[in-house]
């Protein structure tokens, strides 16, 4: 199957090869280095580390730079809306290991900041969470180990984390009090609205818990 002349007796294959007949030379200048016909070479969304595969480890170096707050020296904005960010991590995770049997996406999440802690509730599947928190020195933070990826950076009175598909609803605790300065919570992918609460009140039951049925109200 020839597709007509390449460098003069040469012909082009259904692989875009070009092959030289007379002389039995191979000319692959249209295969990139990972092996593909007029591939992208290394230089494809999202892979960090040049290795013509996307996997878990560009998702880690993906998931450190944003903690590092480091500008990435690669193209890592997988949703191309000019800022890489929790995300595209998301992204990340969705094109490599592809939609699992997840229950359907959140579209609404509450946080709840009390106690030292932060507790996540949403109405469906959380992809991620990037969070920026202010506080006073020798603050000490402990990440919950059940998710896919969970990392911080701590820089002075800043800390910076990224947390990649939580599995439990108490997404830290810490040693002492912090402010939420930044917060993204994002679905398989998109970031979804976020609320954020400090306090909570429960009033009594009326007409009181011995009845038949009674009501109380969480605020």
């Amino acid at each position: 199957d020839c597709w007509g002349d390449c460098f003069g007796d040469a012909v082009l294959d259904t692989c875009d090869v070009c092959s030289d007949g007379n002389s039995g030379h191979t000319f692959d200048s249209d295969i990139d280095v990972c092996g593909d016909c007029f591939g992208p070479g290394w230089e494809f969304t999202g892979n960090s580390n040049d290795d013509c595969v996307l996997d878990i480890l560009d998702i880690v170096t993906l998931v450190n730079l944003i903690v590092d707050t480091v500008e990435p020296d690669y193209d890592a904005d997988m949703n191309n809306d000019g800022q890489v960010n929790v995300v595209d991590v998301v992204a990340l995770v969705y094109q490599i290991f592809g939609d699992s049997a997840r229950i359907a996406d959140a579209h609404i999440a509450t946080v709840m900041a009390l106690d030292y802690s932060i507790t996540l509730f949403a109405d469906g599947y959380i992809g991620g969470v990037e969070m920026t928190l202010s506080h006073g020195h020798d603050f000490e933070i402990d990440l919950l180990e059940d998710a896919m990826i969970a990392e911080y950076k701590t820089t002075g009175s800043t800390t910076r984390l990224v947390i990649i598909e939580p599995n439990d609803d108490v997404l830290f605790t810490t040693n002492k009090s912090f402010e939420i300065i930044d917060i993204i919570v994002a679905n398989s992918n998109e970031e979804i609205n976020v609320d954020i609460a400090s306090e909570f009140e429960l009033s009594a039951a009326y007409p009181n818990p011995f009845n038949p049925s009674t009501t109380v109200s969480l605020t």
